[in-house]
Order: structure tokens, then C-alpha cells, then sequence
């Protein structure tokens, strides 16, 4: 892992917030995330799982198909802290770290409301590797962006890493 994580870097960190068929939210940083493709735009996040169960994320992810990948940015460090704690699956990580959740147009999970940049994304494929330690690798298809004026460039064309500032 720390050869993984000192080697691949810049690494932005993956900020999801997904919701439960029961409408539970949740929201959790991940430090493994890239793009995967461009035509369709495809991103992935690596969502670890215990021996027993999988993560919130990853169950919310195959029941309701739809998530947001929010890029952390500078400022909000300490509310992704509080987000990466093991809470129940009945808790509201957006209620703990002081959040306003605002509604997605083309999936059912939230986004942070003021995050520079979100993506809202339907699940594509799963894949699980890991000897010991299982991961399951989410990709999912980006449907839209929601890209804050502060950091855009040529009318949303283009974001501005500098602005963006991610974590």
C-alpha cells in the first residue's frame, strides 16, 4: 500500500456519496480513483471490503446504480476526515461532518453542495481482486459533471487544476 500510494501520485482523493434502496446516504473519501476512459467517460474508485461484508459505498452502489464522485479540494480536508470514520450504515456522514447535501439530476445519491467539482455517474462493471485483503474496483459511466464557475476555464470546457486545488 505506502509503495502503491508514494508512487502513484498526484492522487486525488475520491469523495462518494451514494444512497441505500431504504434511503440511507452516505458519503466516504477514497484515496484510489482514477479515469478509465473517455468515449463513454468512465471513472473508477477502489472500494476495500472486510472478510464478512462490503462497504456502504459499494452495497448502495449495486442496489441503486447511481453515485457521485466528488473531487476533494483544499478546505475541505477536516469534513472528509470525519466522513472516513466506520459509521452505521443508518448514519448520515453528511449530517456528522456539517455538509448540505443538494439533489443530483440523474441519480438518487446527493452532492456536497459548494465542492468544486462532482460527477454524477451510473454503475458500469465490478471487479474484486486481493489476496487477504479484497478490494472491489467500482467503474461507473459519468453522466454529468457539476463544475463550480471559480474553476472552470472557456465556459466549463475546462477545469483549472491550479483553482481546483484537490487534495
Amino acid at each position: 500500500y505506502r509503495l502503491m500510494v508514494g508512487t502513484v501520485v498526484p492522487r486525488p482523493i475520491a469523495w462518494v456519496s451514494t444512497i441505500s434502496k431504504d434511503g440511507h446516504v452516505n458519503l466516504a473519501p477514497f484515496s484510489f480513483f482514477t479515469c478509465v476512459g473517455q468515449d463513454p467517460p468512465l471513472v473508477s474508485i477502489s472500494v476495500g471490503k472486510s472478510p464478512e461484508s462490503i462497504k456502504d459505498t459499494t452495497s448502495n452502489i449495486l442496489e441503486t446504480k447511481g453515485y457521485v464522485i466528488h473531487v476533494v479540494a483544499n478546505g475541505f480536508e477536516e469534513q472528509m476526515n470525519i466522513t472516513s470514520d466506520n459509521f452505521p450504515s443508518n448514519i448520515d456522514e453528511f449530517k456528522e461532518a456539517g455538509l448540505n447535501a443538494v439533489p443530483s439530476e440523474n441519480v438518487l445519491a446527493p452532492r456536497v453542495e459548494n465542492i468544486p467539482v462532482a460527477m454524477e455517474c451510473e454503475f458500469r462493471h465490478m471487479l474484486t481482486n486481493g489476496n487477504g485483503h479484497k478490494v472491489n474496483l467500482v467503474i461507473g459511466e459519468v453522466l454529468c459533471w457539476h463544475i463550480r464557475k471559480d474553476v472552470a476555464m472557456e465556459e466549463g470546457k475546462y477545469i483549472d487544476p491550479v483553482k481546483l486545488a484537490p487534495v
